[in-house]
């Protein structure tokens, strides 16, 4: 990828992931966050949060299907 385009997306991500986190739960997006961005193995995540491994998981689930929705939206509309 160009500079260019990896900057594009960076700016995309950053959109969507703006737009999803006003609309999720904090545990919700932390448990995204840490797992995914930060590489958080998901028991860890699960006992830094307090909630349930399964909780983990569904909160990371919703939260990767709502940024890949968003960035398909996005990308339609451009």
């Amino acid at each position: 990828l160009s500079e260019f385009d990896l900057e594009y997306r960076r700016e995309v991500f950053r959109w969507a992931a703006e737009q999803v986190r006003a609309t999720v739960a904090d545990s919700t997006w932390q448990a995204f966050w840490l797992t995914q961005m930060e590489n958080l193995p998901i028991a860890d995540a699960a006992e830094r949060l307090g909630i349930s491994v399964g909780n983990v998981y569904i909160g990371r689930s919703r939260v990767m299907t709502r940024l890949k929705e968003l960035v398909k939206q996005f990308e339609e509309v451009t």
